[in-house]
C-alpha cells in the first residue's frame, strides 16, 4: 500500500497526469467541432473519469505541497502558487456540484419568480410520486436512465433507449392513440413544423400557441372529430385557392377548414391535418435544422412495454408526453425545469439602443422593479451589459431580448461562494507569480544566478517572418480615377475641426477620420487619399464612394453569402437588384443569440454591419457632429440637421453648410470651401469656448496621428534587435567579445527607439486624458515599453537581453497594431465593452512573444547539438547551457503571464455574463498550453526527462499548443471564438516546409546529442 501511495504522489504520476488532462481536452475540443458540445460535455468534460483526474492532480499537488514544506517561509512565494491551484479547483467543484444557473424571460409589464434552468432533467409523475433528475443526453451517451416507480401497486421501470438530436416529429393514424395536430407557422423567412397532442404549447415570446393548454393566446379546441380555435387577440383568415380576407375578433371560436391561412400578428398558421386518433413517432432530421431533441424510453410494467418519446428543445421548459398504466397515466417531461427565487423581478422597460441610421443595436437595458416582500423590499433596478444586479446570492446579467423588443432574457447565476473561492484562488495564483519572481529561494532566481556565472556572452536568433503592408491588396486604384483629389489645404482645414466622437468625446476631425478609415477598412491610408479625405469625399459625394472597395471583410463564409472574394469590397456589394439589405436576417440571427452563444461568424457579421452603419451614417451626415447644441449638456448637431433654439442664422448653417460646400467643390457656389471650414471653427467657439480643449491639446493631437510613433517603432525594434543577435550569434563562434563601438552603436539606436515609445506614451496620455493603459491597445503598448525598459536596465551587462527585450518589445507592438486596426470610435458590441477583457487579451498576447522566444531558442540549440562534434563539444556545452538558462527563463515569465491572462478571461466572462468557464474551445486550448508548459517547468524533477535534449524538444514542440491556441482554434474547431470548422480548404504550403525543417533539425541532433547531453539542474 505505501508502494501505490508513494507512486500516486511521485513527480512521474504528477507528469502523468498533466499530460492525461492536457490530450483528453485536446480530444473534447475536435470532439465538440465535430459533434457537439453535449457529446465532449458528456464524455469528456462532465465525466466521472475527468473529474477524478483533477481530483488525483489536486491531491498529488497538496500531498508534495506538505512533504516539501512549501508552507515554510523561505518557499511560501513558490508555495503561493501551488496552493491557489487547489483553490481554484475547490472552486470549481462548488460551481459544479453545488451552484446552479439558468435563464430568465420577462415580458414589459410582467413579473417573474422563477428561472429555467441551464441543466436538462427528465420528469416522471405518475400516483402522486415524482422522480426528477438532471440528464447530459446525446447520441453517443444516452443510458443515464434506469428507474423503478410504484403504478397501479406493480413495479414500472423506465430505461432511456435512444437519443435523437434534431428530431422531426412524425404522424399515424392509431385506433389506441390520441388526437393530434399536425401544422405549420411561418413568420418572415422562417417556417417551423408542430406536432400537438393536448396540452402541448409553444411560447413565441409575443404569443403562445397550445392545444387545449391553459394560458395560450391562440388556442386549438376539440369537439369530437371537430377541431376549433379562438384567439385572445384580433385575427385574419384566408383562403388558399383566393377570394377576400375575413377579419375575425378577438375571442371569435371558429371551426379550424383545410386549404386556410390564419394571420395573427407577423405570423401565418396552416393546419395540414387534424387526427382524432394517433401516435407520434420521431425521426432524424436529415438537414439538421430541426430544433427539438428526443429521449427515447422504454417503459416496463412487467406485462408489456412500451417505447415513449419525449420531446425537448434546448432551453425551453419541456412538454408533457403521457403513457398509460393500468388506469393510470404516467407524465414523462424533457428539458430544464422551473427553479424559483425568494423574490421577484418585474420588467417596466427594455431598452435598445441602435446606431444612428441602422437597425443594429448597440447595447440594451432592462428596467426592473426588484419586489422582495419577505424582506420588504421594492426598489428599481437597472440590469445592461456588464452591469449586473446582485441580491441574495443571485447575479443577474443582461443576455438576450425577445425580437419585438418588448421582453428581456436575464442570465441567472446562483454562485456567491464559488465565485468567491475561484476569485480567492486567482488572487493568490497571481501573487504568488509576482512573489517567485524576486524571491531566492525560487527557481527563477537559481536561474538568474547561474546567467550569472557564466563568463562568455550569448544570445538567441529568433527566425522571425516580418510582414508589412505596405500596398492595398485587395482594392483596385483605378476605382477612384474618376473621384477628383481634394485640395490638400482645404484637407488641412477641415481635419483641424472639432468634432464629437459617438462616445462624446471632442476631438480634432483629424482623428475621427483616422479611425474612421482603420475601422471601416482596417487601413491608416487609402493609396494616396488621407483618411479625412475618405470621410469628407463619403459625406459630399456617396454617388462615386459607393462603388469603391472600401469595406474590410475577412471571413470566407461571409463572404460566400455576399457573393465575393475580395477582402475588400465596395457598399454596392452589401444591397441584392432590388435594394435589400443582404445580411439582413444573418444580422437579427447574430444580435438575437446571447452573447456567450456566438461564434466568431456571428461576431463577424456584426463587425461588418457595424463598418456598413459607420459609412451610412457619414453619408447621412450622423457622423458629422461638428456643430455645439446651444449649451454643454446637449449633444452636438450634425451636419444636415434642423435644430432648436439656435439663432435662425444659425440654425439655417448647421442645415445647410454642408450642401454649401459641395457646391462650392463642384464649381457652383460663391464661397470658398475654406471660408465655410473657417466659419464652422468660429461657430463651434462661439458655443463651445467654455469648455474646448485648447489650440495646443489639438496641435498635438494632430501631431500625434500624423506621427503615430508606436507604428513607426515596432519595425526599429525588431529589425535592430534581429542585427544585433545576429552579431552577437557570431561572435560567440568566434569566440570573441563584441566590438565596444559597435555595442554602444546598437544601445544607441535601440535607446532612441525607446525614447520615441516613451514620448509616444506620455503623448496619448495627454491627447486622451487617461492612463495609457485604460483598454486593449495601450495595455499591450505598455507591456511592450514595460519589456524594453527591463531590456536597457539589464542591457549594459548583457547585450543579448537588449536585443531579446527590443525583439520581444517589437512582437508585442506588432500584435498591438493589429488590434489597433479595429479601434473603439463607436459603442461596441456590449459584452466586449469591458476592461477585463482588454487586459486578459494584452497579457495572454504578451505571453506568446515569451513562449516563442523558448521555441526558438530550443531550434538554436537542436541546431547547436547538431554541429557539436569531440572538437567543440566543450564549447557547445557551454554555450547550450546558457541558452537554455534564458530559455527557461523565459518560459516561466511566459507561463505566469499565460496562466493569469487565462484566468483573467474567466473574471470577464463571469462579470459579462456568469459563466467564468464554459469549455469553449479558445479557452480550452489556453489551459491546454498551460497544462503543457507546467509539464515542461517540471520535467525536470521526474528522473527520466531531466536532461536538456528532452527539455529543448519539449520547448520547441510545445509551441504547437501555442500556435493552436492562437491559430487553429479559428479556423479547425467550432465555438464562440472561431470561425467554424472547415473555413480553409488547405495548410499553407509554407507550413509544412517549416514543420519539415523542424523534424529534420530534431533528428540530426538526435544522433548528436548523446555527445554533449547532461540534466537540467
Amino acid at each position: 500500500m505505501k508502494k501505490i501511495l508513494n507512486f500516486l504522489f511521485s513527480f512521474p504520476f504528477m507528469g502523468f497526469l498533466l499530460l492525461v488532462l492536457a490530450f483528453s481536452m485536446a480530444i473534447a475540443t475536435f470532439v465538440e467541432s465535430g459533434y457537439g458540445t453535449e457529446v465532449a460535455q458528456g464524455l469528456i468534460y462532465k465525466s466521472f473519469w475527468f473529474s477524478l483526474v483533477l481530483f488525483l492532480l489536486a491531491v498529488n499537488l497538496l500531498v508534495n505541497f506538505i512533504r516539501h514544506k512549501m508552507y515554510t517561509r523561505e518557499r511560501i512565494p513558490v508555495g503561493l502558487f501551488h496552493i491557489s491551484f487547489i483553490i481554484i479547483v475547490i472552486g470549481a467543484a462548488i460551481t459544479r456540484y453545488i451552484s446552479f444557473e439558468g435563464m430568465m424571460h420577462i415580458r414589459e409589464g410582467e413579473s417573474s419568480n422563477s428561472i429555467l434552468s441551464s441543466e436538462d432533467y427528465l420528469t416522471i409523475k405518475a400516483d402522486g410520486q415524482t422522480i426528477q433528475k438532471p440528464v447530459l443526453m446525446s447520441e453517443f451517451s444516452y443510458k443515464h436512465i434506469d428507474e423503478k416507480l410504484k403504478v397501479d401497486g406493480r413495479e414500472v421501470e423506465v430505461k432511456s433507449i435512444g437519443y435523437i438530436k434534431n428530431a422531426l416529429r412524425t404522424v399515424t393514424e392509431n385506433p389506441s392513440g390520441t388526437e393530434m395536430i399536425d401544422f405549420v407557422l411561418t413568420a418572415g423567412k422562417g417556417r417551423e413544423n408542430y406536432v400537438f397532442a393536448k396540452g402541448n404549447k409553444v411560447d413565441l415570446g409575443n404569443m403562445t400557441i397550445g392545444f387545449e393548454s391553459p394560458g395560450a393566446s391562440f388556442q386549438f379546441l376539440s369537439r369530437g372529430d371537430s377541431l376549433l380555435l379562438v384567439c385572445d387577440r384580433p385575427f385574419a383568415l384566408q383562403s388558399m385557392t383566393g377570394g377576400a380576407a375575413v377579419n375575425l375578433n378577438a375571442h371569435d371560436t371558429i371551426a379550424v377548414q383545410s386549404m386556410h391561412l390564419y394571420a395573427v400578428d407577423q405570423y401565418m398558421l396552416l393546419v395540414k391535418k387534424f387526427y382524432p386518433k394517433a401516435s407520434m413517432g420521431v425521426s432524424k432530421d436529415p438537414t439538421g435544422k430541426a430544433n427539438e431533441n428526443a429521449v427515447i424510453l422504454e417503459v416496463n410494467d412487467g406485462t408489456v412495454k412500451q417505447v415513449v418519446n419525449v420531446m425537448g428543445i434546448n432551453g425551453v421548459k419541456g412538454e408533457a408526453i403521457s403513457a398509460s398504466i393500468g388506469n393510470t397515466n404516467v407524465e414523462f417531461t424533457y428539458g430544464p425545469i422551473p427553479l424559483y427565487l425568494p423574490f421577484s423581478l418585474q420588467l417596466k422597460q427594455f431598452q435598445l439602443e441602435k446606431y444612428p441610421g441602422s437597425d443594429s443595436p448597440a447595447s440594451f437595458a432592462s428596467e426592473l422593479v426588484l419586489m422582495d416582500q419577505e424582506k420588504h423590499i421594492t426598489r428599481n433596478v437597472r440590469v445592461f451589459m456588464n452591469n449586473t444586479l446582485n441580491y441574495r446570492g443571485y447575479k443577474f446579467f443582461q443576455s438576450s431580448y425577445d425580437q419585438d423588443e418588448k421582453g428581456t432574457v436575464l442570465s441567472v447565476n446562483a454562485d456567491e461562494l464559488g465565485t468567491t473561492v475561484t476569485y480567492i484562488g486567482y488572487l493568490m495564483l497571481a501573487f504568488g507569480f509576482v512573489l517567485a519572481l524576486f524571491s531566492k529561494n525560487s527557481r527563477f532566481h537559481s536561474l538568474v544566478v547561474r546567467l550569472k556565472k557564466l563568463s562568455a556572452v550569448t544570445a538567441p536568433i529568433i527566425l522571425l517572418f516580418f510582414f508589412m503592408n505596405v500596398g492595398q491588396a485587395s482594392a483596385n486604384s483605378s476605382e477612384l480615377a474618376s473621384i477628383p483629389k481634394m485640395d490638400e489645404a482645404l484637407l488641412k482645414d477641415f481635419s483641424r475641426l472639432w468634432i464629437q466622437g459617438t462616445d462624446g468625446r471632442i476631438e480634432p476631425v483629424s482623428t475621427m477620420a483616422s479611425e474612421v478609415l482603420r475601422k471601416v477598412s482596417r487601413q491608416s491610408e487609402f493609396y494616396d487619399r488621407s483618411p479625412e479625405e475618405v470621410l469628407l469625399g463619403l459625406n459630399l459625394h456617396p454617388e462615386l464612394w459607393r462603388s469603391v472597395s472600401l469595406v474590410y471583410v475577412t471571413d470566407d463564409q461571409l463572404k460566400g453569402i455576399l457573393g465575393v472574394t475580395e477582402s475588400r469590397i465596395p457598399l454596392t456589394a452589401f444591397f441584392d437588384d432590388k435594394g435589400g439589405y443582404k445580411l439582413a436576417d444573418q444580422v437579427k440571427a447574430a444580435f438575437a443569440k446571447a452573447p456567450a452563444l456566438r461564434n466568431m461568424l456571428d461576431k463577424e457579421i456584426i463587425n461588418v454591419d457595424e463598418r456598413v452603419a459607420i459609412c451610412f451614417m457619414i453619408i447621412d451626415g450622423d457622423m458629422l457632429a461638428l456643430f455645439p447644441g446651444p449649451t454643454k449638456a446637449d449633444k452636438w448637431l450634425f451636419a444636415g440637421s434642423t435644430p432648436k433654439g439656435l439663432p435662425k442664422a444659425d440654425s439655417l448653417f448647421v442645415n445647410r453648410g454642408f450642401e454649401l460646400l459641395k457646391e462650392s467643390l463642384d464649381g457652383k457656389g460663391d464661397i470658398s470651401g475654406s471660408q465655410i471650414f473657417a466659419s464652422i471653427a468660429a461657430y463651434q467657439k462661439k458655443f463651445g469656448s467654455s469648455y474646448l480643449p485648447d489650440e495646443s491639446h489639438k496641435n498635438i493631437e494632430i501631431f500625434y496621428n500624423k506621427v503615430n510613433p508606436f507604428k513607426r517603432v515596432f519595425p526599429l525594434y525588431l529589425l535592430v534587435g534581429f542585427i544585433l543577435l545576429i552579431v552577437l550569434f557570431v561572435n560567440i563562434f568566434r569566440q570573441k567579445p563584441m566590438n565596444a563601438k559597435l555595442g554602444l552603436a546598437f544601445l544607441s539606436i535601440i535607446g532612441l527607439g525607446f525614447l520615441i515609445h516613451t514620448s509616444g506614451l506620455i503623448l496619448r496620455w495627454y491627447v486622451s486624458g487617461h492612463a495609457p493603459w485604460s483598454n486593449g491597445y495601450e495595455s499591450m503598448v505598455y507591456i511592450a515599453w514595460a519589456t524594453m525598459l527591463a531590456g536597457m536596465i539589464f542591457g549594459r551587462k548583457y547585450p543579448f537581453v537588449v536585443a531579446t527585450g527590443a525583439m520581444l518589445s517589437g512582437i508585442i507592438l506588432f500584435v498591438a497594431h493589429l488590434n489597433w486596426m479595429n479601434p473603439e470610435i463607436t459603442h461596441l458590441v456590449p459584452v466586449l465593452n469591458s476592461y477585463w477583457l482588454m487586459i486578459h487579451v494584452a497579457v495572454i498576447t504578451a505571453s506568446y512573444g515569451f513562449l516563442g522566444l523558448t521555441a526558438f531558442l530550443g531550434i538554436l540549440v537542436l541546431i547547436l547539438f547538431s554541429i557539436s562534434n569531440k572538437e567543440n563539444s566543450k564549447n557547445v556545452k557551454h554555450f547550450i547551457l546558457q541558452l537554455t538558462t534564458i530559455s527557461e527563463m523565459s518560459a516561466t515569465i511566459g507561463l505566469y503571464m499565460l496562466t493569469i491572462g487565462t484566468f483573467l478571461g474567466g473574471v470577464w466572462a463571469n462579470e459579462s455574463w456568469g459563466r467564468y468557464w464554459g469549455w469553449d474551445s479558445k479557452e480550452t486550448w489556453a489551459l491546454i498550453t498551460v497544462v503543457i508548459y507546467s509539464f515542461i517547468a517540471h520535467m525536470r524533477l521526474i528522473p527520466s526527462l531531466k536532461g536538456i535534449y528532452t527539455y529543448t524538444i519539449a520547448s520547441v514542440l510545445g509551441f504547437t499548443s501555442v500556435l493552436m491556441t492562437y491559430f487553429g482554434v479559428n479556423y479547425y474547431l467550432s465555438g464562440m471564438h472561431s470561425y467554424g470548422r472547415g473555413s480553409i480548404d488547405s495548410v499553407n504550403w509554407s507550413v509544412y516546409v517549416i514543420v519539415g525543417v523542424i523534424a529534420g533539425i530534431i533528428v540530426m541532433s538526435n544522433y548528436k546529442q548523446k555527445n554533449i547531453n547532461f540534466e537540467r539542474v
